[in-house]
């Protein structure tokens, strides 16, 4: 019988939890930490593979052979806490590009991260794919290789069996809903990308309207007016699991044109069931950032109305600068048309009183992208990497990037919808799809999600 990597973690729920680590126990309100405090840390070495995985680099400049031996487990851009001590992992598009990474496979992979300073280890691996042929253009993986005019000396295309791969999508954010599928925010296009648990595509990519890259893979698609790889990089769920809200890394043309350029636009998506279409709404919020050249990172819910922020800028290494995780309020008390925000980490200066990851006493994340973010409980969050493997420079110049696993106590107790904590999710599906939401009401009943107004304010 085949296990989806999501049912595993319910599975895993049901016979015993995992040691989470030190992050798993919440501290009295009187404990809370002075400053925002590393609680535990954990690493996966660069160069992790797949067991039993197919080469991949073929299109990496210059090479007539494989760079690699199978595919990188690497570039974590979404993580979900399943609430046994594993986690959901998805990893980017591959190599950096469309052009080179057309033999990386897009994967999800179930890890368990060693907290006390061990390693992560790497338990089962799924990979996307689109059997029933929801894609309306040739994949990689389906006529996209035969197509093309610039494969490497030697190299074979591979059987036409509809996995997808980096040269596809370019996937960055990552959210469970409550009946067990995934749903994923991608940069080519943008796009949303819906999958059942074993990663197969159940709908046709979901595009954002009147919003083009440069990078879209459609060939009908209108021309671009958004920047290559400036899309889907961070994407919230509801604690109701009704709605997504998937945030623009970067500004629109139509924003930059308007003076705008720091502008983030946060997108509403009513999500429904049967026969009636997961949408777009039509409206939006706005973030601004602290410099037009910053990047979004990540983007999760706390509750109905809080939200969690990485905004980083372009650095790394001992350049390393502005890496900062902000606290945001979408019901915009001053009025001035953004959503209110405030700092809540500095993640270039972490107490880490108990030395995990540090020799005096701070810890520091000073990678070019830090792209996960995850609630662990009211005071704790997780914070993540994507090491863009094989990259080099985070912690030394020629010292290959790991992905690092930071478990960090706030000063302070969020507001944390209970329906957004680890195992919540796993907890709801009971083994089973298509669960009751609290109080009886049938999950995805096919009415529309609330209104923008509605959903994201938390009744008091």
């Amino acid at each position: 019988m085949r296990t989806s990597i999501v049912s595993a973690a319910v599975l895993a729920l049901g016979l015993g939890c995992l040691s989470t680590g030190p992050a798993a126990a919440k501290p009295a309100a009187e404990e809370l930490p002075a400053v925002p405090t590393l609680s535990g840390f954990s690493v996966l070495p660069a160069d992790t593979f797949v067991p039993g995985s197919e080469p991949s680099g073929a299109f990496l400049d210059g090479r007539t052979t494989p760079a690699y031996p199978g595919q990188p487990v690497q570039g974590f851009s979404g993580v979900h806490a399943a609430g046994d001590g594993t986690w959901l992992a998805m990893s980017d598009n591959g190599f950096g590009n469309k052009a080179n990474s057309r033999d990386f496979l897009l994967a999800v992979h179930r890890i368990a991260p060693d907290l006390d300073g061990g390693e992560i280890q790497v338990l089962d691996t799924m990979h996307l794919s689109d059997p029933e042929g929801h894609i309306p253009w040739d994949i990689w993986r389906d006529g996209g290789c035969e197509a093309a005019g610039d494969l490497p000396a030697g190299y074979e295309c591979p059987v036409r069996d509809r996995v997808l791969t980096g040269g596809d999508f370019d996937l960055e954010s990552m959210q469970v809903a409550e009946d067990g599928t995934l749903w994923f925010g991608e940069e080519f296009g943008p796009y949303l990308l819906h999958t059942d648990a074993e990663g197969r595509l159940l709908e046709a990519p979901i595009k954002l309207p009147g919003v083009t890259s440069s990078s879209d893979p459609d060939p009908e698609a209108p021309a671009a007016n958004l920047a290559n790889s400036k899309g889907f990089e961070g994407m919230a769920i509801a604690p109701n699991s009704r709605a997504l809200y998937p945030m623009l890394e970067g500004a629109t043309d139509e924003d930059k044109a308007a003076g705008l350029a720091a502008d983030r636009r946060i997108y509403e998506v009513a999500l429904r069931a049967g026969s009636a279409a997961t949408t777009f709404t039509g409206e939006y919020l706005r973030y601004r950032m602290e410099a037009a050249d910053h990047n979004v990172g990540d983007f999760i819910a706390i509750n109905a109305h809080e939200f969690l922020v990485i905004e980083r800028d372009d650095t790394q290494g001992a350049e390393a600068d502005f890496k900062r995780i902000y606290l945001l309020d979408t019901r915009d008390r001053d009025r001035d048309g953004y959503v209110d925000k405030r700092e809540l980490v500095d993640l270039m200066d972490v107490a880490d009183p108990q030395g995990l990851a540090s020799e005096d006493g701070t810890y520091r994340m000073p990678y070019f992208t830090i792209e996960d973010l995850e609630i662990l409980d009211e005071n704790t969050i997780a914070v993540l990497n994507d090491n863009n493997y094989r990259a080099t420079g985070g912690r030394g110049e020629g010292v290959v990037d790991v992905t690092e696993f930071a478990t960090i106590d706030l000063p302070e107790e969020l507001r944390v919808d209970h329906r957004l904590l680890p195992g919540a999710v796993e907890g709801r599906q009971g083994g089973a799809h298509g669960s009751s939401r609290p109080g009886g009401t049938p999950a995805h009943s096919g009415t529309a999600a609330a209104s923008w107004a509605d959903s994201m304010v938390l009744p008091e």
